[in-house]
Order: structure tokens, then C-alpha cells, then sequence
């Protein structure tokens, strides 16, 4: 059903189990996304077994509210209580579950009492939110617990509640649209590069080292005269051209013979990553092993057969193409941060703390995966976690929003995603993959049918965003 929490110990012989899980009954959700305990706004209905609720303050998402269950329901729950005790007893002479309920009752007071409260709370929590259209987040905390056999039963109860907000302004947002228009220009640099990547090295015929040259050198690094550890290497290729993490090294290797041994002095960095090293001045004791100059394919038809294009026009136009693709995908994006800062300007609310912080956490602990896969050291991570938590805490208010307000327009806005959309889009999936392997990408595809439907719904949310905006075309400077 969904839990509680008991803050206080109990009086009048409650138990002080402490509980948790999820409150909700049945299958109760927002269409918000990030948000893991959510629900949606329960029907009104009439106060059942005149259950008795007063909201004591309600403070952001924050609501303190007391309950009563009347004497004459507890006796009700009582009895329900003693008839679940009793398919459980075991008493001499019986077998288990068959004891007859009389003499449980003379047996099992305590049990009963104890299985009678947790039913009430269970029950009039769910029942209290439901009378007062309140939509709970997370586990309620239960406290001033007061009750016994044949008399009203009374708690005070604190949860925090989905945002009661009216989305505003999503209709009317100002923005500005970036051409995905190709230009020449873009098509000759990304031809260019496709160029460049099918270059090859080949031996040059100079004899020294030159600016543009690609060299192959072994080396041993010493500092003073102790060899450093690891600071050994062979044929490793050195492009003279480009930006070094050390600077000197290619600089000493300018005018090197093909053969030659040369010791080069390096200096290296005081913000250097490797303590041991900074600041110091290291020996490279060099041997240049081959000289090599890049040579680029010429820009003609056979080139383009080269890299699966049937001319250099076509392979022009699949490149023109291409850019399109990414340009139109950066438009989309940019419409759509757009859309979410509107959004998020014209819909300031309070947004459950509890959900801020998990979210916190949570983009916390991606970052802590992203570090420790690049060799992050984990005692400087657990020295600074805390204050990641703190720092992420910002963005996961504005992700938590921006979850509700997006989850709102689709609710009032009716956008829904039929089975037949969902199909033809797990269709296309298939028909895109390849045919051996049609049948796997079929099932899981399948198996993932409700995310394919979220995602096509967020799409067709945005879709009707931005075409309900007011859209500014741009050139991008």
C-alpha cells in the first residue's frame, strides 16, 4: 500500500516499528520524469468511517495535518486485526490458523492492538490525502501518536506534497531560431577532413628535422643523473607541428639527422600532474629513428570511390547532407533549452526538497563515475563529495521543475502517444537494423516499448511548444 514513518514513541501501548516504503495505492504516478515518488491528486471522496482530518500548515510542499480515527472505527480495526492475528496463531491444541477467535482474543491482545494501529495508519494516512486532494511525496513522518482499545485514535502526520501550481505562459514563449542553412565554406572543411583522415606517413627524403615532419624517436628521461621511473620509450611518434604537453622537447629535436642522439633539457610545468616532476628539469636522452612527412589523397573522383561515394559531386552532396543533420539536431536543441528557461522563468514554485536532494545525489554520483573512470584518486573525491552535493543542488531544483511543469502542460494538454505511433516507430527501429539481427532488435525494442512511447511524447511535447511559440529566425554570427 504505501508506508509511514513513526518519529515518536508510542503511547497507550503503540508499537514504535519504524517503516518505510512508498506512499501510494495501486499504481499512482505523474507523468512528471525525473521524480522517482510521485503521485497524481486522488479523487475528493466522502470521509469514509468518519474519519476526522485538519490541515495544521501547509508551507511550500511541506503539509502538517492531524488525524482521528472515531472510537467506533477503532473498534472496527480492532477486529480486523484480531482475525488477521488469528489466521497466524499457534496455540496448544490447535493447529496454526484455527484457534478459535475468542481465545485469541484472550491470548493476542497486544499483538492485535499493535496490527490494529499499523491498518490505521495505513489506511487514514491514504484516506487523509485523498480527503484533502493532497498528492504525497516520499514516506510521511508520523508522530504524537495517542490512542487505545475504545477510544479515538489520534496522530499528527508530515509529508511532503506534489507542487500545487498552474502552469503559465507556455503558450507565447519568445524564441530564436538558428539557421541550418550549409555553407560552402562548412562543406570545404569537412571535405578537407575527410581528406585528412585518409592521409598516410610516408618516409621523407630530408635528412633533418623539420617543422612539418613526423618524427619517430626512443628516449630515456633523467633527472640529474637518475633515470626517472617510466620516463622511457621507443618508436614513439612525435607530429613537430603540434601543441605539446611539454613545451621544449620538439623544439630541441629541430635540425636532428636522421640517426642522431641528442639530449634535450626540459622544463617541466609547476601545475604538471605528476607531483614528483613539476618544476623540475628533466634530461631526454634522444635517438631519432625516422623521419616521416604526411601525404594527402588528391581531391578527384577516385578519391571519392575511395570512401564509398560514386564521384566527388556525390561525395560533396553526402557531406552537404550530413552537416544539415547535425544542424538541424543543434536547432532542435537549442529551441528546446530555450523552451525550458522560458518555462522555467515564467514558473517559479517550491519543489519537494526531498526529490532535490536524490536529485542532487544523483548528479553527483555521475560525476563521481565520470572522474573515478579517468583514474580520479577516491580519498580527494571523499574529501570534496559533500561539496559537489551542494554545488549540483541548484541544477537538480531546476531539473526536478522543469520535470513537474513539462509533466503538467502534458496532462493539460492531453498529449498522448497511441499504440499505433509506437508501433510504426519500433518498426522503423527494425527496419534500420541489420537483417540478422531484426529479430533481437524486434524484442528488445518490445521490452522497451513504454520508453520508446516517453520519449515520442516528450517529442510531440516540444513539437507542440514550439510551434505554439513565438519563433524568431536568426542568422548565427
Amino acid at each position: 500500500m504505501f508506508g509511514w514513518i513513526k518519529k515518536q514513541k508510542n503511547e497507550g501501548g503503540v508499537s514504535s516499528v519504524t517503516e518505510k516504503t512508498d506512499t501510494r495505492e495501486g499504481n499512482i504516478a505523474t507523468a512528471v520524469a525525473p521524480p522517482k515518488k510521485e503521485f497524481r491528486v486522488a479523487e475528493s471522496v466522502p470521509e469514509e468511517k468518519g474519519l476526522r482530518v485538519k490541515v495544521k500548515e501547509r508551507k511550500g510542499c511541506s503539509v502538517s495535518m492531524s488525524i482521528e480515527v472515531p472510537a467506533e472505527d477503532v473498534v472496527s480495526y480492532i477486529d480486523k486485526a484480531f482475525r488477521r492475528v488469528q489466521s497466524k496463531a499457534k496455540l496448544p491444541g490447535f493447529r496454526p490458523g484455527k484457534a478459535p477467535l475468542e481465545i485469541v482474543k484472550q491470548n493476542f491482545a497486544g499483538a492485535a492492538w499493535e496490527e490494529a494501529v499499523d491498518i490505521m495508519l495505513r489506511e487514514s494516512i491514504y484516506e487523509a490525502l485523498t480527503q484533502k486532494k493532497l498528492a504525497g511525496v516520499g514516506a510521511p513522518v508520523v508522530e504524537k501518536i495517542d490512542g487505545q482499545p475504545g477510544q479515538a485514535f489520534r496522530f499528527e502526520m508530515k509529508i511532503e506534497c506534489y507542487p500545487d501550481f498552474d502552469v503559465k505562459d507556455y503558450k507565447s514563449l519568445a524564441l530564436k531560431r538558428k539557421s541550418a542553412q550549409v555553407s560552402q565554406a562548412e562543406i570545404d572543411k569537412r571535405l578537407e577532413d575527410v581528406r585528412e583522415s585518409q592521409s598516410k606517413l610516408v618516409l621523407s627524403s630530408a635528412t633533418v628535422v623539420e617543422k612539418n615532419h613526423f618524427v619517430v624517436v626512443d628516449y630515456d628521461s633523467y633527472l640529474g643523473t637518475q633515470p626517472v621511473k617510466n620516463g622511457q620509450a621507443k618508436n614513439q611518434l612525435i607530429e613537430m607541428g603540434a601543441a605539446q604537453n611539454v613545451e621544449g622537447f620538439t623544439e630541441g629535436l629541430l635540425g636532428a639527422k636522421d640517426g642522431e642522439t641528442r639530449e634535450i633539457a626540459v622544463k617541466f610545468p609547476v601545475e604538471h600532474p605528476q607531483k614528483d616532476l613539476a618544476g623540475k628539469t628533466l634530461t631526454f636522452k634522444t635517438t631519432v629513428t625516422a623521419i616521416k612527412e604526411k601525404v594527402s589523397p588528391t581531391l578527384d573522383d577516385d578519391f571519392a570511390k575511395d570512401v564509398g561515394a560514386t564521384d566527388l559531386v556525390d561525395l560533396k552532396e553526402r557531406i552537404r547532407k550530413e552537416i544539415e543533420t547535425g544542424l538541424f539536431r543543434q536547432q532542435r536543441d537549442d529551441l528546446e533549452k530555450q523552451v525550458i528557461e522560458g518555462l522555467l522563468a515564467a514558473n517559479g514554485f517550491e519543489v519537494p526538497s526531498s526529490q532535490v536532494e536524490e536529485r542532487a545525489k544523483g548528479l553527483t554520483e555521475h560525476l563521481k563515475k565520470f572522474l573515478m573512470e579517468r583514474g580520479a584518486a577516491m580519498a580527494d573525491w571523499e574529501a570534496n563529495e559533500a561539496k559537489m552535493v551542494d554545488k549540483n543542488r541548484p541544477e537538480a531544483e531546476r531539473q526536478v521543475r522543469t520535470s513537474y511543469i513539462l509533466g503538467k502542460i502534458l496532462e493539460k494538454e492531453n498529449i498522448l502517444v497511441p499504440d499505433t505511433d509506437v508501433d510504426s516507430k519500433i518498426k522503423s527501429i527494425v527496419d534500420a537494423s541489420p537483417v540478422g539481427q531484426r529479430a533481437e532488435v524486434e524484442s528488445w525494442s518490445q521490452s522497451r516499448r513504454e520508453n520508446i512511447r516517453s520519449q515520442m511524447r516528450e517529442e510531440k511535447l516540444f513539437d507542440f511548444l514550439i510551434q505554439n511559440a513565438k519563433v524568431t529566425d536568426v542568422t548565427p554570427s
